[in-house]
């Protein structure tokens, strides 16, 4: 699904992360505006706030336009799988993990002239912890000792030993809002938040664009990132997305679609790929029923045909998942193959049910979106001249989806996409019984145990036997349906002048760096 075009294969495998560095003729006042005064990025679809209380690394919960104005403290590049410092300076871990030293650049200022420094980092972990935020990092903070030692340095003491905290940092608790704005407005911060990133908030209109300016006290040389000004603007349609790339009313997006990335390449529009673990999945609510009983949800994954759906809905671009963590990976463990397209043993087990008095019935919530309408279609279409199995619906817009599934936990099975370069901290995060992330409410004490293991260590033989427990369960107790790999891409517009475009995570934008070639 995530195949580099020939060509270019010799400059992607010199990267570090996803760079693409491209040049074209422009100037400032160009259509669209170049890379020297302006540029427009489009992003996956509007933010439901940029409070980092609700803002996470992910693309569809505001992270690109987060990254923006927030910048990250560290930054996980997806090379290597290490964290990397950048507002940061240095995480260090003490006593075997338990304790750990964040140390940060000096003379940071969030936009507003507010010192970012230790308090504020303190601050802003602390409002992830106190319940009436209700943070999505809530559980990652759980138990957090913090302590600003001095202007510069935080001490963390873990509930628990980590060795992988920095990356923990990374993934988790990146955004640093200015004390000063949040204390000011709590409930207004997320329409107007204050960073310490390269880029500070000019206007926003929902659901059409948002405008920020050059910050002028970001701490890179210079004091300023390349670019005057930038434009977000949210599109949900990949079609429309692509046409306004290649009608340079747009000069970069980011995206894991694979049908997208297929017409981007046939378009000749310049693109660049860096395959991730995870990747496209259902999710099974396994604290209700009906799938709370694993014969229901091993019957839904071999009635799909991953590679068949690939073809419908992907036009072939889509790469199918054998192994939840991707080929060539350190952890992959190939005889972990995930259950798919065995449509006798699939009937099995639904007339099985059936004889108990437990009839496959059930809701599938998905992405009012037209990717997410094509899959939908195509698992109907599966289940349709099967027995005892009645599937039904229902296309959520992003924030209702949000709430729904990842915060409320009301639904029977959902669409979701995971992709990660280390498996720390997501796969921690969405599987562990105390994950955050664990939207299926999926408790297994092998893999609770294996995640635990794992996350203590950073001997790579320890953690790959952890690993191959966590993949070999994954199999046998099928919590979700993983069912294409994860990508993330890099499209810009052919005559668009762009220069280092470094993306990150699931497509986040390394703000600082992008700017003319």
């Amino acid at each position: 699904m995530r195949s580099v075009p020939t060509r270019q294969a010799a400059l992607f495998a010199a990267l570090t992360g996803l760079i693409l560095t491209t040049a074209a003729c422009g100037s400032d006042d160009g259509a669209g505006g170049s890379a020297r005064g302006s540029m427009t990025v489009l992003v996956t679809q509007e933010a439901r706030s940029l409070d980092p209380i609700v803002a996470s690394l992910s693309q569809i919960t505001g992270g690109t336009q987060a990254a923006a104005v927030f910048d990250v403290l560290l930054w996980i590049d997806p090379k290597t799988g290490r964290a990397q410092p950048q507002l940061a300076e240095s995480a260090t871990a003490a006593e075997g993990g338990r304790v750990w030293t964040l140390r940060l650049r000096p003379d940071l200022k969030f936009s507003d002239g507010t010192a970012l420094d230790a308090e504020a980092v303190k601050f802003n972990w602390e409002r992830h912890a106190d319940p009436a935020n209700k943070s999505l990092q809530a559980r990652v903070v759980a138990g957090l000792g913090i302590a600003a030692t001095d202007s510069r340095t935080l001490k963390v003491t873990l509930p628990a030993p980590n060795a992988h905290f920095d990356k923990v940092i990374a993934h988790n608790l990146a955004f640093i809002g200015s004390p000063t704005a949040i204390r000011a407005d709590p409930k207004g911060f997320g329409a107007k938040p204050v960073g310490a990133g390269p880029y500070r908030l000019k206007s926003w209109v929902r659901d059409q664009q948002m405008i920020l300016e050059r910050n002028p006290k970001y701490w890179q040389v210079g004091g300023r990132p390349p670019l005057k000004e930038l434009t977000l603007k949210p599109v949900v349609d990949q079609t429309q997305r692509l046409a306004m790339l290649a009608a340079n009313q747009a000069q970069v997006l980011t995206t894991a679609q694979a049908k997208l990335l297929g017409d981007a390449q046939k378009a000749g529009l310049p693109v660049l790929t860096e395959g991730k673990s995870g990747g496209f999945m259902t999710l099974f609510n396994t604290s209700r029923p009906p799938f709370d009983d694993p014969r229901a949800r091993r019957a839904f994954a071999l009635i799909m045909d991953p590679a068949a759906r690939a073809k419908v809905v992907t036009d072939g671009t889509g790469k199918p998942l054998s192994t939840f963590l991707r080929p060539g990976s350190d952890f992959a463990a190939p005889e972990a193959t995930l259950p798919s397209n065995n449509r006798v043993e699939a009937q099995q087990l639904l007339d099985a049910l059936a004889a108990e008095g437990k009839p496959l019935a059930f809701t599938y919530s998905t992405y009012n979106s037209p990717g997410s309408h094509l899959t939908a279609e195509y698992w109907l279409a599966q289940v349709a001249d099967m027995k005892n199995i009645t599937m039904r619906t229902e296309f959520l817009e992003g924030t209702q989806y949000l709430q729904k599934v990842q915060i409320q936990r009301q639904f029977d099975a959902g669409e979701f996409v995971l992709s990660f370069d280390d498996p720390e901290p997501v796969l921690y995060n969405f599987l562990h019984s105390k994950g955050q992330d664990n939207h299926m409410q999926w408790r297994n004490p092998a893999v609770d145990q294996a995640l635990d293991q794992a996350r203590a260590t950073t001997d790579a033989a320890t953690r790959r036997a952890a690993y191959a427990v966590v993949q070999r369960e994954l199999v046998k107790d099928v919590p979700m349906f993983a069912y294409e790999q994860a990508f993330t891409a890099a499209i810009r517009a052919k005559d668009a002048k762009v220069g280092d475009l470094t993306v990150f995570e699931d497509g986040l934008i390394m703000f600082d760096r992008l700017g003319p070639a």
